[in-house]
């Protein structure tokens, strides 16, 4: 498997109340680091699944995403949120979602993050010593394999950016 963007991934009306929940007021959102490692980006997230366990009420909203995307199996669904930053820059860094504890990558499991509202910021996402751009558009989803490393950048056209970063077996 290659990097693959979807554009317009479910219908709009689909898309529009999984929106409408994530940007309710009664979501809880928790501040955490982008990634462990970087001690200056944070970010709100919100996990919906982890650990064998559904651990949040949302999990029922994104089931039309889950049928699209053909999931057999899930290791890990996260909300997250950033907020508008004054530049554009690589949040976090470069890395992959799940790793062993040597930091090699999962075998056999799928990355997808899927864009629920427009902004200015993009994922960077390696393949064959190359970087691609894929643009944060609203309704799209790219899928990649988990072995590739890839970041985020700051956004600075909107309030919020919200992403669900996918982590599963197709």
């Amino acid at each position: 498997m290659t990097i693959k963007v979807i554009k317009n991934f479910l219908t709009e009306s689909t898309h529009k109340n999984i929106l409408s929940v994530v940007q309710a007021d009664d979501v809880c959102w928790y501040k955490g680091q982008v990634l462990d490692s970087n001690t200056k980006d944070y970010q709100f997230s919100h996990t919906i699944y982890l650990d064998h366990n559904v651990t949040s009420t949302l999990f029922d909203v994104f089931k039309p995403l889950f049928r699209e995307l053909q999931i057999v199996a899930f290791h890990r669904l996260r909300l997250n949120c950033n907020i508008q930053q004054n530049e554009n820059r690589i949040l976090g860094g470069y890395h992959i979602d799940i790793g062993n504890e040597k930091k090699q990558p999962h075998a056999n499991l799928t990355t997808a993050i899927y864009y629920l509202n427009d902004t200015d910021g993009k994922t960077l996402i390696k393949e064959n010593n190359k970087v691609k751009e894929i643009e944060c558009e609203a309704n799209s989803v790219v899928i990649f394999p988990n072995s590739l490393q890839h970041t985020g950048t700051t956004h600075t056209d909107k309030p919020f950016r919200y992403v669900l970063n996918l982590n599963y077996f197709s």
